[in-house]
C-alpha cells in the first residue's frame, strides 16, 4: 500500500477524513481477530475515530435524529479529541440498553522519539515509542504531514501516525488511505455522560452480573427467536450466561490497567 499526499493542500483543508485498517485481538485467550476499516475524520480543532459501522449510523442520526444498532459487548474504539479544549474521550455504548458514556482520558502521552527511519505506506516515518493503559505503543509517524493526529486517542507526535501497535500485537492500527472534502465529513459524533475509567470499570461489572436486569425493570416485553425466527421463551439466566460468555471473550481492551474483573 503506498499513499500520495498533496502536501500543501492537506494541511490547509479543514475536513479530512483517513482511513484505517484496524487489526485487534478479542480476547485473553487470543484465538480470534477482526479487522476492520476505521475513520479519522478530522474538523478544524475537533477529530472523530470511528469504524464504519459507527459513521455510518451517525450520519443517520444527523439525518433522522434516530441511532440504531446496539452493541454486543464493550470492545469499542470510538473516541474524539478536541484540541481547543484540550478534551480527549473514549466513548463507549452499553450493550442492549444503549447509554452512552464519554470516559475521559487524562493519561498523558510521554512519547519517546527514536532515531529509527523507515518508509511506511509510501511516507518516510520516524518511530516512536509511548506507555499507555498498561501497554507499551509503537508508532511511526510521518513529518511530511504536519497533523498532530493519529487513531484512536493517539496524538502530539510532529506529524501524522500512519502506523501504531502494541508490542504484543493486541491491536494494530494502519493508514490505507485518505480523503479530502470540501463539505462536511464530520457528522456529529456520539456524546454522553462524562466519567473516569474506574468509574466505568465499575458500571462494566455490575452490567456482566446482571446485563438484563435494565430491561426487565421497564417493563418491556423481551423476546428471542431460533434460527428459524421462531418465537421462543424467554429464559433469563440463560440469556444472561449467553451475554456474559460474550462479553468475557471480548474482554482484551487496550486500557488493560482498567480491565473489568468478569467473574
Amino acid at each position: 500500500m503506498v499513499l500520495f499526499f498533496a502536501k500543501t493542500n492537506l494541511l490547509f483543508s479543514q475536513n479530512l477524513s483517513f482511513i484505517y485498517k484496524v487489526t485487534s485481538l478479542a480476547g485473553d485467550q487470543q484465538k480470534s481477530s477482526k479487522t476492520e476499516n476505521y475513520f479519522l475524520d478530522i474538523s478544524g480543532p475537533e477529530s472523530v475515530f470511528r469504524s464504519e459501522h459507527d459513521r455510518y449510523y451517525d450520519s443517520v442520526r444527523e439525518k433522522t435524529g434516530k441511532g440504531l444498532g446496539t452493541p454486543l459487548n464493550f470492545d469499542q474504539l470510538y473516541s474524539r479529541k478536541d484540541k481547543s479544549k484540550s478534551k480527549i474521550y473514549k466513548t463507549v455504548t452499553v450493550p442492549l440498553v444503549m447509554d452512552t458514556y464519554d470516559i475521559s482520558i487524562e493519561e498523558k502521552l510521554n512519547w519517546k522519539l527514536l532515531n529509527d527511519t523507515a518508509t511506511v505506506a509510501g511516507v518516510k516515518c520516524q518511530k516512536a515509542t509511548v506507555v499507555y493503559g498498561g501497554r507499551i505503543w509503537e508508532a511511526w509517524f510521518g513529518k511530511s504531514i504536519a497533523l498532530q493526529e493519529g487513531p484512536y486517542i493517539f496524538h502530539g507526535l510532529p506529524g501524522l501516525i500512519i502506523r501504531i501497535a502494541d508490542t504484543d500485537s493486541n491491536f494494530i492500527f494502519s493508514l490505507i488511505s485518505y480523503t479530502e472534502k470540501k463539505g462536511s465529513v464530520f457528522f456529529p459524533p456520539k456524546k454522553g455522560k462524562v466519567l473516569t475509567f474506574p468509574v466505568f470499570k465499575t458500571l462494566e461489572e455490575n452490567f456482566y452480573r446482571q446485563p438484563f436486569a435494565e430491561l426487565e425493570r421497564s417493563g418491556l416485553k423481551l423476546m428471542v427467536t431460533d434460527e428459524n425466527n421462531n418465537k421462543m421463551s424467554w429464559d433469563s439466566r440463560e440469556m444472561s450466561q449467553k451475554m456474559q460468555k460474550t462479553l468475557k471473550e471480548h474482554n482484551n481492551p487496550p486500557e488493560i490497567d482498567y480491565r473489568p474483573d468478569f467473574k
